[in-house]
């Protein structure tokens, strides 16, 4: 048994992304470089390892979105494209995700909804920012974002 969920992201984003943001999702995804922004790149995951010396240290922020190829608990390929629109832009990712990530990608779709286009912001004020399931599960389960907080299922 596994702790992997499935994490599937289908977002419509506005046009006024600025060029920064565009660097950052395009790293994000695995599809361009690591933003030289310190602020920028604490949305990555960091994870704390020990050296050869046995010391405890910080690695480098990592992408988040950056599977590619074939699942390994869900079935199926992993994979994530940013792309132009006429309206904006749309970022899809198909990912496994283990729990341990959910604050860094709390963190990412916190400032991810900043920029969803207002067709999908919800009366409430509510966003739907992701849909997840875990690796057994039939059913999806909406991953929503309201009052600047992520509502995990």
């Amino acid at each position: 048994m596994a702790d992997i969920s499935e994490l599937v992201i289908s977002l419509d984003l506005r046009s006024d992304l600025s060029s920064e943001d565009v660097a950052e999702l395009l790293w994000q995804i695995g599809r361009g470089p690591a933003p030289t922004d310190e602020d920028r790149l604490s949305r990555g995951l960091v994870e704390v390892i020990e050296d050869e010396s046995g010391e405890f240290v910080c690695t480098d922020p990592a992408p988040v979105l950056d599977q590619a190829g074939p699942a390994w608990k869900v079935d199926g390929v992993l994979g994530s494209s940013l792309e132009k629109t006429a309206t904006g832009w749309h970022l899809a990712s198909r990912q496994e995700v283990h729990p341990d990530l959910d604050e860094t990608l709390e963190e990412l779709f916190l400032w991810l909804s900043r920029y969803v286009e207002s067709a999908t912001v919800a009366p409430d004020g509510s966003v739907e920012i992701a849909r997840l399931r875990w690796y057994e599960d039939p059913d999806f389960q909406p991953l929503v974002i309201r009052d600047d907080t992520v509502l995990w299922p």
